[in-house]
């Protein structure tokens, strides 16, 4: 698949249509199609960043991790998205400040970072990406801190299945309770209790490692 210039064309035309065709060309010629592999650390937090990713298929999570090893969920990444805190970290101090792993196997468009400046002056179609991918994350942060600060633990669980039934276009989750407790920074006790209720009320119907959102 790496280097396949082919399939990368028509995966790019697919997600990318706005792009001008300059532009097209050019991420035609700098980038390279690469497969992140599903459940496989696609970024690390503190790791360099060398490489930005388009997405052209496939779903992915991004967290933030503390000093003791507790995650919070973030946000989800889609087809035809890059992810807006990575093109900040790239650009100012070259190291990341997320974890991102694939839900599902995923592919993107790998771009080298010293393109990033060039097309902002040069492209206004990648100029408005990046600004709508900023506006884009930035309101699913604002949407997290809410989540945190104003909503009980029901509340972010059904928010939290909610965005995961929309990012992977399917109403069956893989995820174990002990998974979504670890994301949400809550505990698989808790976790638990409130799937059971949910159960109860038909929202939902558990299962081995999956949940079904019924309703």
């Amino acid at each position: 698949m790496m280097g396949a210039k082919g399939d990368l064309k028509g995966l790019l035309a697919a997600n990318f249509s706005q792009f001008e065709k300059e532009l097209f060309e050019e991420i035609a010629k700098e980038g390279q199609l690469v497969l992140f592999p599903e459940g496989e650390l696609m970024m690390d937090i503190g790791q360099r960043i060398e490489l930005i990713p388009l997405l052209v298929q496939g779903t992915v999570k991004v967290f933030r991790e503390d000093e003791n090893d507790h995650e919070i969920f973030l946000y989800f990444l889609k087809e035809g998205e890059a992810c807006a805190i990575t093109l900040i970290c790239s650009e100012r101090e070259g190291y990341s400040k997320i974890k991102a792993i694939p839900v599902e196997d995923t592919i993107a468009i790998t771009l080298p970072i010293k393109k990033l400046d060039e097309w902002m002056f040069k492209y206004k179609s990648w100029y408005y990406f990046v600004m709508d991918s900023y506006q884009d994350r930035f309101e699913e942060l604002l949407k997290v801190v809410e989540e945190i600060a104003f909503h009980q633990m029901d509340e972010r669980l059904l928010a939290y299945l909610r965005k995961s039934v929309e990012a992977n276009h399917s109403k069956t989750i893989k995820a174990t309770q002990q998974q979504i407790a670890h994301e949400l920074n809550s505990s698989r006790e808790v976790v638990g209790r409130l799937l059971k209720k949910l159960e109860h009320n038909g929202t939902v119907k558990i299962g081995k490692h999956l949940i079904e959102v019924i309703d």
